[in-house]
């Protein structure tokens, strides 16, 4: 109900497109207590003070004032952007760049939230602050200054390393091979190809299938995380090692990493459900797509560690920097609850895993976006062992509390397909 309501708020417009009304800055929506924040600035128009008017019984909102609207927070944002990439940052208090590992509109509309690291490489970050707490205060005051002067805008500064790799690629990761999968499980999937199925990415490591799509030409596709490709593109089942398809380097976007599977059979409009390692082949059709809205929950569906709920958008429309040095411009980010998820929101192998809401008394699933990065993290509980995550015995489990994902509005868009639904 309050999806549908900041829905007719945002006139139905994508995350990064609600920038386009005027005044506009964000909703929030709290589903704890039916209510509903809208960030704007200036005095909204009639057509909100309408929907205002004329809520849900068991509704309540407010309107809030923002210092800037999300267009002007958009025009800010790109002012620390050079070819599409956040810019080296050089203030006085650093001898050599920081490197901005997030941007993102505070959701209140008070300015820039901005995130650096002490620039160590693709892939590299450092586990330990290198500074000392005083140091870093003044470190991040610099940053704030130079990012100040160079947006024209207020902004933050806050140290946060680089956003970690949710992608497996160990070269110990050996083919198991067996029989081939009756339709199919998780691990060991078959034609029709479903979503959240676990693969062996071009590398040997495990990684997700995301959605069932359809290419402009009406070819089959499945999609995947672009920071898995890499050598010769093919992809195979986890296990059994069944040849699936091959990457589309045609039908791949960096900007929202994601590639194209050309595949040998079609892709079903279905996404494996609960546990990494069930053997039921449960799964739930695909009824759809929806946009995010922050304080939405949400499901993450990566292959390695299986389904978690409870996952509450903090940011949306954000932009972040990837383990791969990728940078992607539309993002949105959610951390797990700590119950009764245990504070997990992914496992490091669920790269390119689906994200979706349940529909229909939850029992279709609704597309909304695309495990790219992680962030934050967490002891595994005793339920994420080496026997239910699917690569446990080849490295020891690593839990994440935090998950970016890119909006599957976004991703349909860049790459003109279509969403394939039951």
């Amino acid at each position: 109900m309050l999806d549908k309501v900041a829905g007719d708020i945002t006139e139905g417009l994508s995350e990064y497109d609600r920038a386009t009304i005027p005044g506009f800055t964000e909703v929030e929506i709290d589903p704890g207590h039916n209510h509903l924040r809208l960030h704007w600035k200036g005095t909204p128009p009639e057509r909100v003070q309408r929907i205002f008017a004329h809520l849900p019984s068991s509704v309540t909102a407010e309107v809030v004032p923002a210092r800037y609207s999300k267009s002007e927070l958009h025009e800010a944002r790109n002012k620390l952007l050079q070819g599409g990439k956040p810019m080296a940052l050089r203030p006085s208090s650093s001898t050599g760049s920081l490197r901005i590992t997030s941007i993102a509109g505070a959701n209140d509309g008070s300015g820039l939230e901005i995130t650096y690291d002490e620039d160590r490489g693709v892939g590299q970050r450092d586990r330990v602050d290198p500074l000392a707490r005083s140091e870093r205060l003044n470190r991040s005051s610099d940053v704030k200054a130079l990012t100040d002067r160079l947006t024209g805008i207020n902004t933050t500064a806050t140290y946060k390393p680089l956003s970690e790799d949710p992608q497996s690629s160990s070269d110990k990761a050996q083919p198991r091979f067996g029989p081939a999968a009756d339709k199919g499980i998780r691990k060991h999937d078959s034609p029709p190809w479903y979503g959240g199925s676990a693969l062996r990415n071009p590398s040997g490591g495990i990684c997700s299938s995301g959605f069932a799509v359809k290419d402009r030409y009406g070819s089959f596709m499945l999609t995947a995380a672009k920071h898995c490709d890499g050598k010769d593109g093919y992809w195979r089942t986890w296990e059994g090692g069944d040849d699936v398809g091959v990457s589309d380097r045609l039908q791949s976007n960096a900007s929202v990493d994601t590639v194209g599977i050309a595949l040998h059979d079609p892709a079903g409009p279905f996404l494996y459900d609960g546990a990494a390692n069930r053997t039921d082949g449960y799964a739930k059709p695909v009824s759809g797509s929806g946009h995010n809205f922050v304080g939405d929950y949400v499901c993450t569906d990566g292959a390695n560690g299986g389904v978690h709920c409870n996952v509450v958008l903090k940011y949306v429309d954000m932009g972040v920097t990837g383990a791969d040095g990728g940078y992607r411009p539309i993002t949105d980010l959610g951390y797990a609850e700590e119950w009764p998820s245990h504070g997990v929101a992914a496992v490091n192998g669920d790269s390119g895993g689906p994200v979706f809401v349940g529909a229909n008394n939850w029992t279709t699933d609704e597309a909304r976006g695309t495990i790219t990065a992680l962030d934050k993290p967490v002891t595994c509980p005793a339920d994420l062992n080496e026997d239910t995550v699917l690569d446990g015995h080849q490295r020891k489990p690593w839990c994440l509390g935090g998950v970016y994902y890119v909006p599957i509005s976004q991703t349909l868009h860049e790459l003109k397909w279509t969403l394939i639904t039951n």
